[in-house]
């Protein structure tokens, strides 16, 4: 334990200003001190304990789909991903009238489609993967919280014949660049029977109103798909955008003025944000994993292992001010010879254990008080003031002395997250924190970590 002292009559009127200025003023004991006293200011280091919790789920709304499979050869860990998917119907949809089909009492699909673009994926470019498209039989609800270990037998029927089947691999190398265009986007195109599209465009031509918006669409056409992961192992899809393509023919004014020209057209329903997209994953051996070393703290995302820190309110004062708290984690390298190495999140939000769930459920963002983010920078993590925190913990143990019946009162989680942020004039503000989703995965040291604490309180002069 290290603890160092400081006396001056030149840092009082600052420190005088800092406490002034602390929303946390009940812990100050004494606003005003008579003249000629000293300010003592002490920094104590505090044994921090820091360890792995597995985690089974995390929430994952977002518009990026995860497709595939990836065993890592040294955690051993196998994570899979699949998704769920609704579809946007634009307001007032309209196919061509009835009249100009080649067959207006038969309405028909040339074609139908779906298309997956992409434009990163981890692993190995050539693992032969395949998937399974299944169409949903329960609408996905907006209203709904839905968590990656979703069960998606309640959304399909998993004894129904897929939709289709698909084998594909990350690069195409059968049509090369022709599905790779000039912003680095890959396409994977998944060919569905006609049968389907036919379905579709009958069902606009017996009631359009069923078109009119996302939700009628949505209950009354087409809940979406179940796109399954089913075979093979080597590489997992970050999927930026998901189109239903259905190709249809239609009759067109011809240069003799006659409307007697066939075209073929398209028209796109879309994965927005305005409809729901869930994430599926399984990540296997984590247990094998949290029993291999005991000198190191785990992270591994998506779905996998957080640290857990429990901070040492106990050895605090519970009196004295408290002027500034730190925590500091390091990351421990390790020699990882595996050919794709899992990232290195770039941030790190700490929250309450007890306010995980809710945090996210929510949509907070860091506030500084029992919430707070740390960048990935010389190989460590710092929480360069914790102070809020250490004294709202230490507050409710000085006055509820039972408080600690709650075995996880004291303890906080390290999440690797993203920021959404927006610019406002010459400052951005982050607007939302997101779980990262993508593959990481790193060793914090869990020996020597410290808290570090500085008080200061008044002595009388001698």
């Amino acid at each position: 334990m290290k603890i160092s002292s400081i006396i001056s009559r030149a840092i009082l009127p600052s420190l005088l200003l800092f406490a002034a200025c602390d929303d946390n003023t009940s812990n100050l004991g004494v606003e005003v001190m008579p003249d000629g006293d000293f300010t003592l200011s002490t920094q104590t280091d505090y044994p921090v304990e820091i360890g792995s919790m597995k985690v089974d789920k995390i929430l994952a709304r977002t518009t990026t789909a995860y497709l595939g499979k990836y065993t890592d050869p040294y955690t051993e860990t196998r994570f899979e991903a699949d998704f769920l998917t609704e579809f946007y119907c634009p307001e007032n949809f309209k196919f061509p009238d009835k009249e100009l089909l080649e067959d207006p009492a038969n309405p028909e699909a040339r074609s139908v489609e779906l298309n997956l673009y992409y434009s990163t994926y981890f692993g190995d470019s050539l693992a032969a993967q395949k998937l399974a498209v299944h169409e949903l039989t329960k609408v996905l609800e907006a209203d709904e919280t839905y968590y990656t270990n979703l069960n998606p037998d309640e959304f399909y029927n998993p004894k129904a014949k897929p939709l289709c089947e698909q084998a594909y691999t990350a690069i195409d190398m059968i049509h090369g660049d022709s599905l790779f265009d000039a912003n680095g986007v890959h396409m994977l195109t998944i060919p569905l029977p006609k049968s389907f599209g036919d379905r579709i465009v009958k069902a606009y031509y017996d009631n359009p109103d069923h078109f009119k918006n996302s939700e009628e669409f949505i209950r009354n056409v087409f809940p979406g798909f179940y796109v399954k992961h089913t075979q093979g192992d080597g590489a997992v899809l970050n999927i930026n955008y998901v189109y239903l393509d259905i190709y249809f023919d239609y009759k067109v004014e011809s240069s003799s003025g006659k409307v007697d020209s066939l075209v073929t057209a398209y028209t796109q329903f879309i994965a927005t944000p305005e409809v729901v997209q869930e994430n599926r994953f399984q990540m296997d051996n984590i247990d094998q994993l949290l029993n291999s070393e005991d000198d190191v703290a785990y992270v591994l995302t998506p779905a996998g292992v957080f640290p857990e820190v429990t901070l040492p309110i106990d050895d605090i004062s519970l009196n004295d001010t408290i002027n500034s708290a730190t925590l500091t984690v390091y990351r421990k390298n390790n020699l990882n010879e595996s050919a794709y190495q899992m990232g290195t999140p770039a941030e790190l939000l700490m929250v309450r254990k007890c306010d995980l769930d809710s945090f996210f459920e929510e949509q907070k963002v860091p506030d500084n008080q029992t919430s707070y983010i740390a960048y990935f920078s010389n190989n460590q993590y710092t929480y360069s003031n914790i102070t809020a925190l250490v004294n709202t913990l230490r507050r409710q143990r000085r006055d509820n002395p039972d408080y600690d019946d709650d075995p996880d009162w004291n303890k906080v989680v390290l999440v690797p997250i993203t920021e959404v942020t927006q610019s406002s004039g010459s400052s951005t503000v982050v607007v939302r924190v997101l779980h990262d989703l993508g593959l990481n995965f790193m060793k914090l040291k869990s020996d020597d970590i410290k808290l570090s604490v500085i008080y200061s309180k008044y002595q009388d002069a001698q």
